[in-house]
């Protein structure tokens, strides 16, 4: 792997913003809000987005603390001799958000083109990929993601363009057939599923980007390039379905691409739209192991030699929880997967406001 000193510009590691914001909402998030908040799902999606936006700063500020250091060295910085514990939760967590954006990808293509094959065959393929990927290090994974971004938003264009025409607007209406505390738990659960994940972009110090200062500002707009398509998705959705029927779907951003059909001969085509989510899992699962493999080698001092082995003991770790978890109980189409990314995305956003209170007591002591 290339050494974290090697420079790359802001623009080039904001993408991973894209990926990492939207790949739960592709793979997790949508048949729930569709759930939850029923028509009211975009209006969740716009609160959240502000919450989002509110979270984004909180993460931003902490890596704007101790710039020439990656999170791992920052918490030790901070935190001292127990920082050792909050790096150790961190990667746990982080391993934990690995998982579900891997095996949500798997059990959809098993689901969906080998039915009589078993999850974990696409599962492992998945691993491997992505463990390819990260291991390669951020230039090339921050290539990947440019790529991605490109192939990813030419499909995105080219399907919702051709869904305009059987939107029906009676589809929304009524607006609201909810209560507001459903439309405030789902735009909760949207904050912190599109804002928190962004924040494995910070596998490298800040120091190490040529334009640092244009970062902030270039996180921002990939947040909201991703807010925006992930809006026009849901509409979509709703507006070409109608509510009781999206609602139904185990995958409904994947099952309304079915609806387009080209010279009226042309169909099938969401086989090459499906495209869309494997991109966006694929470099959102290795900019997050990038990361944990990052800060575990810097927290835990490690030569090239350790660093081989821990890399290795981060995947067995994974298969194991994996098996644990999922090798009796399916990790399909229950809305009670939910709260296990929200207990992990939460629990992070905790420890990073923590983060920021303790450094701005103690330096402000010294």
């Amino acid at each position: 792997m290339k050494e974290s000193n090697e420079k790359i510009n802001s623009f080039s590691l904001s993408t991973l913003v894209i990926t990492l914001s939207g790949a739960p909402f592709w793979g997790i998030l949508t048949s729930y809000l569709l759930y939850n908040s029923r028509e009211a799902t975009p209006i969740s999606m716009i609160i959240g987005y502000i919450l989002g936006l509110l979270i984004s700063k909180t993460i931003l500020t902490l890596n704007d603390k101790h710039t020439n250091l990656i999170s791992s060295l920052k918490f030790k910085k901070i935190y001292g001799k127990s920082s050792i514990i909050i790096n150790l939760i961190v990667a746990l967590l982080s391993i934990f958000l690995y998982i579900f954006l891997c095996y949500r990808l798997s059990s959809f293509l098993s689901s969906q083109y080998l039915t009589e094959k078993p999850s974990i065959y696409f599962y492992l393929l998945i691993l491997g990929l992505t463990f390819y990927i990260a291991n390669k290090g951020i230039e090339t994974l921050t290539r990947v993601s440019i790529i991605s971004i490109l192939v990813a938003f030419s499909i995105f264009i080219f399907d919702y363009t051709n869904l305009i025409k059987d939107i029906n607007i009676n589809n929304f209406l009524p607006l609201i057939t909810v209560s507001y505390k459903n439309i405030i738990k789902s735009s909760i659960i949207y904050a912190l599923f599109s804002s928190i994940p962004p924040m494995f972009v910070m596998s490298i110090k800040k120091d190490d980007l040529i334009d640092k200062n244009n970062f902030n500002k270039l996180y921002y707009k990939m947040y909201t390039l991703s807010f925006i398509s992930l809006f026009i998705a849901i509409t979509f959705t709703i507006g070409v379905f109608g509510i009781n029927l999206a609602s139904l779907f185990d995958y409904p951003l994947y099952t309304v691409l079915k609806k387009i059909e080209i010279f009226s001969f042309l169909d099938s085509l969401e086989n090459i739209s499906v495209m869309l989510w494997i991109l966006y899992s694929i470099n959102a699962a290795a900019s997050v192991l990038l990361c944990i493999f990052n800060n575990l080698k810097e927290a835990l001092t490690l030569n090239k030699k350790k660093e081989k082995y821990m890399k290795i003991s981060v995947m067995i770790i994974t298969l194991i929880i994996t098996f644990i978890f999922y090798n009796k109980y399916s990790y399909i189409e229950s809305y009670d997967y939910i709260k296990y990314p929200f207990y992990v995305t939460l629990t992070m956003l905790i420890i990073i406001c923590l983060t920021i209170i303790i450094n701005k007591i103690k330096f402000k002591r010294s």
